[in-house]
């Protein structure tokens, strides 16, 4: 019998989970419904059980971990322990926060045809699958290549189509487009909600930012800072009526709600709502031209070291495979600055990052650290200069529990043990980690696993700090923390180099801003004289800061009363 669209598709009823070596429980009595055709968008801090909770609605948790869950998780009106191992898999689909962790063979054809076997797919139809899946994502040119030479944006599309071919009527997204460059997200999102209409699922998205959403979904589902129910219902009254609630607990709110709060609160928007588009933000505004003054804030950082290189690239070159990576590349760092390296997918901005610490050695040119060819550097004392922080923070962990992670490098120096402790907690309570110091680091959440990794580097006060994309699966607190730190430490003279997507934290902390493109450097400079670089905006997948874009707009509405601007 067919569910009717007031039926729900799937429900919980006191949900709760807990990891077998933690009390505490990750999320707790958890009940709501999905209802067919719906879009749903679960928010909530970082480490309040989003993606945990994401996993036990199609059985893969506690299966797969050590862990108890309790209450019930109904799907068409069955209980999931009614279901064989792995038959709920097929109608309730799940496309990882990290789309590499659920890849397993080597190339996109076998990729696809793997899931469908499982399934017990007639051979005969496994190929007509596999090419619908991928045309629906526009990745069918690419059904022979290897996994490994994909962007990050098309691992995205190939984790996206493995589930869509084995057609779920539930499909569920952990960040999608945290990844992704600004274009890469736009046109992800949009590719999911045309996804969803003409294949008519169900979609449940976890996501930090909303920005590409807000617009498309039909319900908010909100986790408070200890993994129960804040809010469920419709998103005008979830950002209208509770943006402060929702900001006090670390969510994101979207840019339009955010600027209104901030307008609201400086007595310049006039709104009864807070708005959920610009349009309506604009016409709250009782006097758009100090709404631009409101909006035109960026840190200033005191420049005492400006004229003191410690890092200096010259003509770097790096091929790989035969193909070359990156091309002919000059920049220099100088004591106490902070750089943000921006850029499309693919265009090499990790692999330049690895250049300069050291991890990649370069086909061409130099990289002097302090005047010394880095080549020449011995590894541990190269080490204790400059600080790396890997995309992906499962790379870099050694150790068993999250106090040993940071006190690591600490006890190779051979300092006291009582001035480890002592760096190692205040670290851990800077970072919003002490509680979980027993842990073992795999069993954090991504973002306190993002928080960690940046953790072990802070603690060496190293004189460069590299990071690539750091505030990713961050909330808006924990996010704001860390860039408090980067802050801090370019103020004392420390450099911070930063890989990010993320152009309102370029606009906002940025000295200097590189931007990459098919391995080419096309920009180095201010990040105010870059948004006035439309094509090389355009040939790099950036997009302008929130506060650029509401500023045009400002200025556009003032100029013509008009308000039909996009």
């Amino acid at each position: 019998m067919e569910l009717q669209l007031n039926e729900a598709i799937l429900r919980t009823e006191q949900l709760t989970f807990r990891h077998e070596e933690e009390s505490k429980a990750v999320f707790n009595k958890v009940d709501f419904s999905l209802f067919p055709e719906e879009a749903v968008l679960i928010l909530g801090p970082s480490g309040c059980g989003k993606s945990t909770l994401a996993l036990c609605l199609n059985k893969l948790y506690p299966e797969a971990v050590d862990g108890q869950l309790t209450g019930l998780i109904s799907f068409k009106g069955k209980t999931l322990s009614e279901f064989r191992p792995g038959e709920i898999n097929k109608s309730i689909g799940i496309v990882f926060q990290d789309p590499e962790s659920q890849f397993c063979m080597v190339t996109v054809e076998d990729e696809l045809a793997f899931g469908l076997e499982n399934i017990k797919t007639p051979p005969e139809e496994i190929e007509r699958k596999i090419d619908q899946a991928l045309d629906l994502v526009n990745l069918l040119p690419y059904k022979h290549a290897m996994i490994h030479t994909l962007s990050g944006g098309q691992k995205q599309k190939l984790a996206l189509a493995c589930v869509l071919a084995l057609e779920p009527e539930i499909l569920i997204l952990d960040e999608p487009t945290a990844n992704l460059d600004p274009a890469s997200s736009r046109e992800l999102a949009h590719t999911i909600m045309k996804l969803k209409a003409e294949l008519s699922f169900t979609l449940l998205i976890i996501e930090h930012k909303l920005d590409d959403w807000i617009d498309q979904i039909n319900r908010c589902l909100v986790l408070n800072r200890g993994g129960e129910i804040l809010f469920d219902g419709k998103p005008d009254a979830c950002f209208t009526k509770y943006a402060e609630e929702l900001q006090a607990e670390g969510i994101w709110l979207p840019s339009t709600v955010k600027a209104g709060l901030l307008a609201r609160k400086a007595g310049l928007y006039s709104g009864s709502a807070l708005p959920l588009n610009q349009i309506d933000l604009i016409k709250g505004l009782a006097n758009p031209g100090s709404g631009v003054q409101l909006f035109d804030k960026k840190k200033n950082f005191s420049k005492v070291f400006a004229n003191q290189n410690i890092l200096k690239a010259e003509s770097l070159s790096f091929n790989k495979g035969g193909s070359a990576l990156l091309k002919d590349i000059s920049f220099s760092v100088k004591k106490g600055e902070f750089i943000a390296i921006a850029g499309p997918n693919g265009s090499g901005k990790t692999t330049l990052s690895r250049l300069l610490s050291g991890l990649y050695l370069a086909s061409s040119g130099e990289i002097l650290f302090h005047e010394q060819p880095l080549s020449e550097w011995k590894e541990n004392e190269l080490r204790q200069k400059i600080g790396y922080v890997f995309q992906n923070p499962e790379h870099q962990f050694i150790t068993d529990t999250v106090y040993d992670e940071i006190a690591f490098s600490l006890n190779i120096q051979q300092l006291p043990e009582a001035e480890i402790k002592e760096s190692v907690q205040s670290i851990l309570e800077l970072v919003n980690l002490y509680q979980h110091a027993h842990l073992h680091p795999f069993s954090l959440s991504q973002g306190q696993k993002r928080r960690l990794s940046v953790a072990t580097m802070l603690i060496n006060e190293q004189d460069l700090l590299l990071l690539d994309e750091p505030t990713f699966g961050q909330d808006a607190n924990t996010a704001r923390e860390l860039m408090a730190l980067l802050e801090k430490k370019v103020r004392s003279g420390g450099s911070v180099i930063m890989i990010t997507h993320d152009m309102d934290l370029i606009r906002a902390y940025a000295d200097k801003v590189i931007v990459l493109a098919k391995g080419k450097m096309v920009y180095e400079g201010t990040p105010e004289e870059l948004w006035k670089e439309k094509e090389i905006m355009k040939l790099a997948s950036l997009q302008l800061p929130y506060s650029e874009k509401l500023k045009n707009d400002i200025h556009a509405v003032s100029g013509s009363g008009n308000y039909a601007f996009t």
